[in-house]
């Protein structure tokens, strides 16, 4: 993908929609539509911008920060000189929104089901295979942070439940979520702890 080609295109249908619109609004709504791609020109954002275009149906929704912690957090907002209002930061794997009041200078965030859309989705579309089987999620966790690359989404078993092993690649933070359904029994192999199978 060349992404300043990509720009210029869009940026060219956008103009010759724009010529062809009657309504005034659709008009200003075209218009905008134009400044969004300058904006993203302008302000150094299009290699940002082209890593957002990557994501994949099976990536998670696109977080710009992970804390540990509510504090952490909160922290990170009071200090940010200008909060990214809108976005989604991710704290202890759960998606908050960041909400900021310009005129008063209201910093908050959100706690949004985001991760429970997805993972239901997910589940939806049917569990893989098992690349692995864990006792405990102590394990488990200490097994996704030494992958030396990443899982994409793969399942493991953790106390005979369904997880999935995702990757918030935009931020390189890797975390664990338990399916909300199963679609398929456990393998009988799953819990021998054979790794043959660990990306």
């Amino acid at each position: 993908m060349n992404i300043d080609k990509l720009l210029h295109d869009v940026q060219g249908l956008l103009g010759r929609t724009l010529n062809n619109t009657q309504s005034p609004e659709e008009k200003d709504l075209f218009r905008i539509a134009a400044a969004a791609l300058m904006y993203i020109s302008e302000t150094g954002r299009i290699h940002s911008f082209e890593d957002y275009l990557q994501l994949g149906k099976q990536d998670p929704p696109y977080a710009v920060a992970s804390f540990k912690t509510r504090e952490e957090a909160d922290v990170w907002l009071k200090k940010h000189p200008e909060p990214p209002h809108g976005a989604h930061v991710l704290i202890a794997d759960e998606y908050h929104l960041v909400a900021h009041r310009r005129e008063s200078d209201i910093r908050s965030l959100i706690k949004l089901p985001v991760i429970d859309y997805y993972l239901a989705d997910l589940a939806r579309s049917g569990t893989t295979t098992p690349v692995d089987s864990f006792s405990t999620r102590e394990e488990a966790d200490a097994w996704l942070q030494n992958q030396p690359e990443p899982p994409r989404n793969a399942s493991v078993l953790v106390a005979g439940k369904y997880h999935v092993a995702i990757y918030h690649r935009l931020i390189n933070h890797r975390a664990l979520y338990p399916l909300p359904v199963t679609t398929q029994e456990p393998e009988r192999n799953a819990g021998t702890g054979d790794r043959a199978g660990t990306p």
